[in-house]
């Protein structure tokens, strides 16, 4: 029976080896046994993943209660659109889907101040006459609502939608319009409406009006910021990427900032005043929203973004930083003129649509029909829930830690669940009892983790400081795996034999013949790939023993590399297979250690060189000499033969069948043009293994 020379594998096995090592690197990339595995969070963008609910996450990384969020008012009607307040205080709210408009004077319910026969009221201004200007949808009308008087029609734009109104310097005012080109108006004192601008957008969605009376505009299909100069002289100041330029604030250093998303606040102008979140969304992974700084010049920076489809509103604080608005979340930002930004409150189950400055301080924020007021004070309580950390492997926890400061009157308070499922589930742990202290975490084992921390203060008047939690788990240990493992003898290049070494005839002679390939003798390589998927270091001792032998004979152990160079010439020829044992005792204490074997296929060991008979040498016609034998080895096939004349070049020959296959071949081959002499005549013999074996004969030529 023929044995490999070679112990490998076939292409689809080799495939196989590969995707597993990949697997292996890909499991070990999150691992690690003797070690814990430390999850620490300590980054704004990190506490980011997680749920925060009651609290702000500022831009350096540190969590703490948001300021109080306060539900004011309640309309009793399905959207609040827009939100203005007077010079006394009073917020105005305009609403939807009734198209009324409230008023809220100091506390309580609001008062109706205005039922209007149009579907949405999307915009509210108080002009330079005191007097609070209310523009509708969709038949596009502008309401004047004077102190004492009766709400009355003030304009007529022509248009179907007002977006946004301005007052205008002496009186009047200014309106961005939408149908099915977006229009800036300039409204009379007398409701007289004069076009400004006609833009290629369906709708401008935005205006504001500068302390030098210049405008600028937003629209809401190609994302378009206009100025218009006192001259009316309109020019595109930046065209954004974003479709939509939803919201503009002008800051104390004439930076104008505007905010611009992919997402869609209205579909077909908000025709019927329909919610933006029924509207149509690009795919999720166009869902984007930035916040542009452009400089009077026109350049312009992208200065902070989200993943949040819809940037609602801006404005600028007390300390000249912009407030920021985004919908779905229901998220308000505070962005610093370097891009850091501080997510100053989320609201649960809230989706904002209105907002504005409070002359009191503080914010207005209007959704749902409803108004909340973010206040200046924290809130008594809030939370972060961390998304799911994933183990890759079971683990038994270690401690839960953090790092916090904690003004009198405040708390903070530590609980953590565990599961095997991505997403937290009723098969989860339930949430462990609160923890105040540093200390061991409670949960049981399981692959994926979460923690929520809850912040406290009793008065409201200050708020701890969460900077970092520290939590480590310990994965249940894995046995390694080996993958392949191959045997071979390391190999040279030989040309010694002429440039032989093809197995049998070709086509066209020794043209194009490759050298031949010769172990180096006495030496082969034993090669190996696995790993371990908790990233332990492994070692490995290597045995082997003979096909017929019953026990393993140790050749090396606490191997730290993947292949081993071995010199066969002590060891015995024969069939011999090789084992190799990896064990991950390194990473693991002796109890808890884990191994693994592979065994390799059997191969050839064979030190003997082949044995070459010529039992025919002689001259059969004039200048020809027939050489006839054998070669035969006793371990090995035959790989090749040649000859030489008289200490010549040698000469590739074939077996008597062709083809070089077997222990044992015949010679026969004849040897011309040779002139009248002695000649010694050498044939060489190479077996699979590289062993050279070698007969001579001497012969007269008459």
């Amino acid at each position: 029976m023929e044995r490999q020379t070679v112990v490998g594998k076939s292409k689809n096995l080799q495939s196989a080896v590969r995707m597993g090592v990949v697997w292996l690197v890909c499991l070990t990339g999150v691992a690690g046994a003797v070690e814990p595995i430390v999850w620490r969070e300590d980054t704004q963008k990190a506490f980011l993943k997680g749920e925060p609910e009651g609290v702000s996450l500022t831009r350096d990384g540190v969590v703490t209660l948001s300021p109080v969020v306060e539900e004011v008012a309640d309309t009793g009607e399905q959207f609040v659109w827009a939100l203005a307040e007077d010079g006394q205080g009073r917020l105005y709210i305009a609403t939807g889907n009734s198209g009324k408009v409230f008023v809220l004077d100091g506390g309580g319910t609001p008062d109706l101040l205005f039922d209007s026969p149009e579907v949405a009221i999307f915009s509210l201004t108080v002009g330079s006459d005191g007097a609070l200007y209310a523009g509708s949808s969709p038949d596009g009308l502008i309401y004047r609502i004077a102190p004492g008087r009766d709400p009355a029609r003030f304009c007529r734009t022509g248009d179907d939608h007002v977006w946004a109104l301005v007052p205008g310097a002496g009186g009047g005012l200014y309106a961005a319009t939408g149908r099915k080109q977006g229009r800036i108006l300039r409204i009379s004192p007398g409701g007289e409406a004069e076009p400004v601008y006609q833009s290629s957008d369906p709708n401008v969605v935005c205006l504001i009006r500068g302390a030098d009376g210049r405008l600028y505009a937003g629209t809401d299909e190609n994302g378009l910021v206009y100025r218009v100069d006192a001259g009316r002289k309109v020019e595109v100041l930046y065209d954004a990427a974003e479709k939509e330029v939803h919201a503009l604030a002008l800051g104390t250093d004439g930076v104008l900032y505007a905010g611009a998303m992919s997402g869609s606040s209205r579909a077909d102008g908000g025709k019927g005043g329909a919610p933006p979140s029924q509207q149509p969304r690009p795919a999720p992974e166009q869902e984007s929203s930035a916040l542009y700084a452009i400089r009077p010049s026109g350049a312009a920076f992208r200065l902070w973004e989200t993943a949040e489809p819809m940037l609602l509103a801006l404005a600028i604080d007390a300390g000249g930083e912009v407030i920021v608005v985004t919908g779905d979340k229901g998220s308000v930002y505070r962005v610093r003129s370097d891009g850091a930004a501080t997510l100053l409150a989320r609201m649960a189950d809230v989706q904002p649509w209105a907002f504005c400055p409070s002359q009191k301080g503080g914010f207005w924020i209007g959704g749902a029909g409803k108004v909340y007021r973010l206040g200046k004070g924290y809130a008594p309580e809030g939370s972060l829930t961390s998304k799911p950390r994933d183990f890759a492997l079971v683990s038994r926890w270690g401690r839960a830690a953090w790092k916090a400061d904690l003004p009198e009157g405040t708390s903070i308070s530590f609980q953590t669940r565990s599961g095997n499922s991505e997403v937290p589930d009723d098969t989860w742990s339930p949430w462990s009892a609160p923890i105040r202290v540093a200390g061991q975490i409670s949960s049981p084992p399981g692959r994926f983790l979460q923690y929520r921390v809850c912040l406290e203060s009793e008065a409201g008047t200050a708020t701890p400081r969460l900077r970092e939690v520290t939590l480590s788990g310990l994965q249940e240990n894995v046995r390694p795996q080996l993958l392949s493992l191959e045997v071979s003898p390391t190999q040279r290049k030989n040309s010694a034999s002429g440039g032989g070494g093809r197995s049998g005839p070709g086509k066209d002679g020794d043209k194009g013949r490759r050298p031949s390939v010769d172990a180096r003798k006495g030496v082969w390589k034993i090669a190996w790939s696995g790993g371990d998927v908790n990233n332990d270091r492994l070692v490995y001792d290597i045995y082997f023993r003979g096909r017929e032998e019953t026990s393993w004979k140790l050749l090396e152990e606490e191997v730290r590399s993947t292949s081993y160079v071995w010199n066969i010439e002590s060891a015995p020829e024969g069939t011999m297979q090789v084992r190799v044992v990896a064990s991950d005792r390194l990473s693991n204490p002796e109890p808890t250690a884990l191994s693994a074997e592979k065994v390799s296929e059997p191969f050839d060991l064979d030190h003997t060189p082949p044995s070459v008979r010529l039992s025919a040498v002689r001259q059969t016609e004039p200048g020809t000499v027939l050489v006839e034998g054998s070669v035969s080895d006793a371990i090995s096939p035959i790989r090749e033969a040649s000859y030489a004349v008289n200490s010549g070049p040698w000469k590739v020959i074939f077996p008597a069948d062709q083809i070089f296959d077997s222990q044992t071949e015949s010679l026969r081959f004849a040897i011309e043009k040779l002139m009248p002499g002695e000649y010694a005549v050498v044939v060489r013999a190479v077996d699979a293994l590289g062993n050279v074996g070698v007969g001579k004969a001497v012969v007269e030529v008459e």
